[in-house]
């Protein structure tokens, strides 16, 4: 891969968290990748806003995953030109892949007020699986 370009890999879905063998880890680990980025045209305000086209309403923080650590230790929070820069540098030494996991707050539901739906099910449902 060329070293002006990174591939951006977004985690989301869940907090980072200890996981049953006490490793840091992201599950359900969502992934989703933003292809070849140019890094002269990226900035902080683009990647730490993306969280808006996964669908989520809010963030929380926003971290880049230094490669070839652990989580418990790699994880930057990216908040500024500097760690933008530094991500950038880390992730052309990683064949241009660079891992970056969005904190999100869950939405509340929004409750509509109208009629009620009634929906009647037949008492006998067609066999999906032969």
């Amino acid at each position: 891969m060329d070293a002006e370009v990174l591939d951006i890999i977004f985690h989301h879905g869940r907090n980072v968290e200890k996981g049953k063998d006490r490793r840091w880890t992201n599950y359900p680990d969502n992934k989703h990748h933003l292809g070849e980025v140019d890094v002269d045209r990226l900035d902080v305000f683009y990647l730490r806003n993306y969280f808006k086209e996964l669908g989520y309403e809010k963030m929380k923080k926003v971290w880049w995953h230094v490669p070839q650590r652990s989580l418990e230790v790699g994880l930057r929070r990216l908040n500024s030109d500097n760690e933008l820069r530094e991500m950038c540098f880390y992730g052309e030494k990683n064949n241009g892949i660079i891992d970056v996991y969005i904190e999100h707050e869950i939405s509340e539901p929004e409750i509509l007020q109208g009629q009620d739906v009634i929906v009647h099910l037949d008492d006998q449902c067609p066999k999906l699986f032969p």
